[in-house]
């Protein structure tokens, strides 16, 4: 199993960076649900939620590779373990990922975990962390072959797998109880990432567009920009009360 010191993130269709840092990447790996419950309009806010909190989030100092697939009677590689290294690089792949097609069609959960698997395994990385994040409105066409598969993909060396719930058409039970790793699954925040894999339930798409941006907040540690702002600031600030402090 990895270090599970290092805490860092991973995104397909831009195609493999091959390349051989000296240092250990985090990978990030996203599974995203798009069979016919999730319907074109709710398709389209989850995958610019998504790009929207990885091009606002994801350090570019080739500490993270991405990873997207989306499944639905079958699943598809749609960022293919992208190192982002630069910030053309993190927004080719946010640009990817808004332009994932809708399809629709069956809940084919097993495919989404072994293609996840074998996109991560391809990596040319040092990993120190492997980390996957699934979103679904639904439960699996064949229970038992999505365990399986989750299972192998774990066994593969992911050390985290999340879950958002979205809508109230999913099984809960079956997500916390055998999708979610490492158990318990944790439902309560603040989560305690990384020894417990957690679980958001949300309403509905746009609530899946907002929980994202905080759980990759969680997963990587980064603020978003508007935090580092107000830090900024109130660093400015005190600075400005310290140096009249002085002149008085």
């Amino acid at each position: 199993m990895f270090n599970k010191k290092a805490v860092v993130l991973a995104l397909g269709l831009i195609g493999s960076i091959a390349a051989t840092p000296s240092y250990a990447v985090t990978q990030l790996g996203f599974i995203l649900d798009r069979s016919g419950s999730i319907g074109s309009s709710n398709w389209t806010t989850i995958v610019n939620g998504l790009s929207s909190a990885v091009n606002s989030l994801i350090p570019i100092d080739s500490s993270y590779e991405l990873s997207v697939v989306s499944f639905a009677n079958g699943a598809s590689v749609d960022v293919n373990h992208v190192l982002i290294d630069s910030a053309a690089t993190r927004t080719a792949v946010a640009s990817a990922i808004a332009g994932i097609v809708f399809t629709g069609g069956g809940t084919d959960m097993a495919a989404g975990f072994s293609t996840m698997q074998s996109t991560l395994s391809a990596s040319t990385q040092a990993i120190s962390f492997s980390y996957v994040n699934l979103a679904t409105d639904g439960v699996p066409n064949d229970q038992n072959a999505a365990t399986a598969a989750r299972n192998s993909l774990i066994a593969a060396g992911v050390d985290n797998l999340s879950i958002e719930a979205i809508g109230g058409g999913v099984n809960a039970a079956y997500l916390q109880g055998s999708i979610c790793y490492p158990q318990a699954c944790d439902t309560t925040s603040p989560y305690a990432f990384p020894t417990q894999g957690f679980y958001i339930a949300v309403p509905d798409a746009a609530g899946y567009a907002a929980a994202i941006g905080n759980k990759i907040q969680v997963v990587t540690g980064v603020p978003e920009p508007g935090s580092l702002a107000l830090a900024g600031l109130a660093l400015t600030g005190l600075l400005g009360i310290r140096r009249r402090a002085k002149q008085d």
